[in-house]
């Protein structure tokens, strides 16, 4: 909720979208969550969470997941994962938390919450707090005052439950070192792959056979479903209107950190690199300081760096142009930022090897000034007008739709008064064929195969517009028979037969590698190469030749048990994998990771006690469902 507001907040130029928005913090606090038992979807302990609060969860909840399903979410994905109970089950555990929290005396005062809003940078105008810009901010986000301090106040108090309970979480020193071991301990592995492809040739395909396979799997091949809709669609109209002078100074204030540039500085260096061999290494450090002391005698530094540097900036005589610190290694860039222009740094250690620097230019840090950027703020401004102007118009729409009790009504009262509303009535249509106006309407379609028959969406924020959906009719899948999808049932039977064979074959190389212990004979039996995987750790495992999803279940192999019980699967391939050897990490790495390990003991060994914490006072509470409101 807090990084979306920041977000938000970097739109300062905001008509306000509500009426009045009373500053509650200021003059009252903030409002309780307690919703009227009765019109609750759930009540924990008498606490009601009304149908508002757990409509809104659920819509943020299903947004979240489209934008993870890249804008359409699959379709009965919601039902297949409950999705109504998921949201129920987190706004439940919200309300244990509070009510626990206050059991055990901790509780967020409202000078707290209003300490907390006034530092918080979103909130701020010229580096004050700014109650007029608190409000723009929160319309923006069409989000009230009550709920937004309603959520601030639940996040400082999990961050004192959280505090409470981390009493708990003191790892031991031995502890910290046992993770140590075994995060940064590398092992490598063998392993065999075997693909369903490379079995396809071995599938036999009768009609019978096929019969067989349809009957089982009926259920895939049958039509897509279908919709009908009606939605209205409130663009973002097109403004030529240009902002005031002071709108824009004002929003360039407000989001001036936008248009900070960085210290830059542009620079040569000669790389002499190192490697795992002391000798070497102290070899390439006494070439390096040969050549510094040739620069500090007026050798030119750019044919030093053309004859001796190993870096792929020696063509250009180990010119590395403009770079801010952040893009170089700490060494490198401590050295670089340090220095005046035209000199020449001592030799620099980095975990390339040893670097000479010349720095050669400075551009120092600046903010771009109004005038650089004015045509790119009266963009956003005009943008966020015609955003603004669109959702109220879609706003207004909402509420007389609700307080006419329909969407026909609405539109029936419209007609009366003369008022042409932006509607649209679809014919049927699949997810995967969308009429031509609704292509470009992603999120139209979308709701209108994630509501029911008969549900009104809340209001949809699309590429063009604000938009509300209403689902007329919708049509299930129909069975298709055999003919109609005959070469489709075909392709999907010899990948299945395809990928039993790999599997089976899979499973035999396992079982005789459990009584043979010699892999590289088994996999020649087969035909299979057997390959091996560089060493790994749990902490890094980039290098790795496996598939992710497979390496992070292998490393329990060890020498005593060097094949797992069962073979490991990815995309249509079968792994057969066993250990092959593994290395302690370098103690001298323990000082350096130490502090790290011990944070993110900490930070899991809290979660783990809340989530006990939680589980016990759901035990201890008295928790009903309203399902007549799910």
């Amino acid at each position: 909720m807090l990084d979306l507001l920041r977000r938000k907040a970097q739109s300062p130029y905001l008509q306000a979208t509500i009426v009045i928005i009373i500053l509650v913090f200021i003059f009252f606090g903030v409002g309780s969550n307690t919703g009227n038992v009765q019109n609750s979807v759930a009540t924990v302990n008498d606490e009601g969470i009304s149908f508002q609060d757990y409509q809104r969860e659920y819509d943020q909840t299903v947004n979240t997941l489209r934008d993870q399903f890249g804008g359409a979410i699959p379709t009965g994905l919601l039902d297949s994962i409950n999705i109504k109970q998921q949201v129920l089950n987190k706004l439940v555990q919200g309300a244990l938390l509070r009510q626990g929290a206050l059991e055990a005396g901790l509780y967020v005062s409202d000078q707290e919450l209003r300490n907390t809003i006034q530092e918080m940078e979103a909130f701020k105008s010229n580096g004050f707090f700014d109650a007029k810009w608190y409000e723009e901010v929160l319309a923006s986000s069409r989000m009230s005052v009550s709920k937004f301090e309603t959520e601030l106040r639940y996040d400082l108090l999990s961050a004192k439950v959280l505090d409470h309970l981390s009493r708990f979480a003191v790892p031991s020193k031995s502890s910290i070192h046992d993770q140590f071991i075994n995060t940064y301990q590398t092992t490598k592995f063998d392993y065999v792959e075997l693909t369903a492809d490379a079995y396809t040739d071995n599938v036999e395909v009768t009609d019978e056979k096929l019969n067989s396979y349809f009957e089982e799997n009926k259920l895939n091949y049958q039509s897509e479903p279908k919709t009908k809709l009606n939605y209205l669609l409130f663009s973002f109209a097109d403004t030529d209107t240009l902002p005031t002078d002071s709108a824009i100074g004002q929003m360039y204030q407000n989001t001036i950190n936008q248009y900070a540039l960085p210290e830059k500085r542009s620079a040569r260096h000669i790389l002499f690199r190192i490697g795992d061999v002391a000798e070497t290494n102290a070899v390439q450090k006494a070439q390096a300081e040969n050549v510094l002391a040739r620069i500090r005698s007026g050798a030119d530094f750019a044919e030093m760096a053309k004859e001796f540097s190993a870096d792929g900036s020696a063509s250009r005589g180990g010119d590395l142009g403009f770079f801010q610190r952040e893009q170089m290694v700490k060494p490198f860039a401590d050295a670089a930022f340090s220095m005046e222009e035209g000199a020449v740094s001592d030799i620099v250690e980095t975990q390339f090897g040893y670097h000479i620097i010349k720095l050669e230019k400075i551009e120092p840090a600046r903010i771009k000034p109004l005038e650089e950027v004015r045509d790119q703020i009266i963009a956003k401004i005009q943008q966020e007008s015609k955003k603004t102007s669109s959702f109220e118009l879609a706003n207004s729409a909402y509420e007389k739709i609700i307080l006419s009790g329909s969407l026909a009504k609405f539109v029936d009262n419209s007609k009366e008064q003369g008022i042409t509303l932006p509607l649209t009535t679809t014919e049927f249509f699949s997810q995967l064929d969308p009429p031509e106006p609704l292509v470009t309407l992603p999120e139209i379609v979308n709701a209108g195969f994630t509501l029911k028959q008969g549900e009104l969406s809340s209001i949809i924020e699309t590429s063009q517009g604000y938009a509300i959906v209403f689902v007329v009719e919708t049509l299930p899948p129909e069975q298709q028979d055999l003919a109609s999808v005959k070469e489709k049932v075909e392709k999907d039977y010899i990948a299945s037969e395809a990928n039993n064979l790999a599997k089976i074959a899979a499973e035999s190389l396992l079982n005789s590698l459990k009584a043979s212990s010699d892999f590289a004979a088994e996999a020649q039996k087969i035909s299979a190469e057997l390959k091996t995987t560089p060493f790994i750790s749990k902490n890094d495992f980039s290098a790795a030749t496996l598939p992710a999803q497979i390496v992070q279940n292998i490393f329990t192999l060890s020498e005593t048990n060097k094949y797992p019980e069962e073979i490991s699967t990815a995309d249509s391939t079968f792994y057969i994998i066993a250990f092959n050897d593994r290395q302690d990490p370098d103690e001298t790495l323990f000082e350096e990771k130490k502090n790290e390990l011990n944070e993110k003991f900490v930070r899991e060994r809290n979660n783990d006690l809340l989530a006990a914490w939680l589980e016990h006072l759901r035990q201890d509470s008295k928790i009903t469902t309203n399902e007549q409101l799910l």
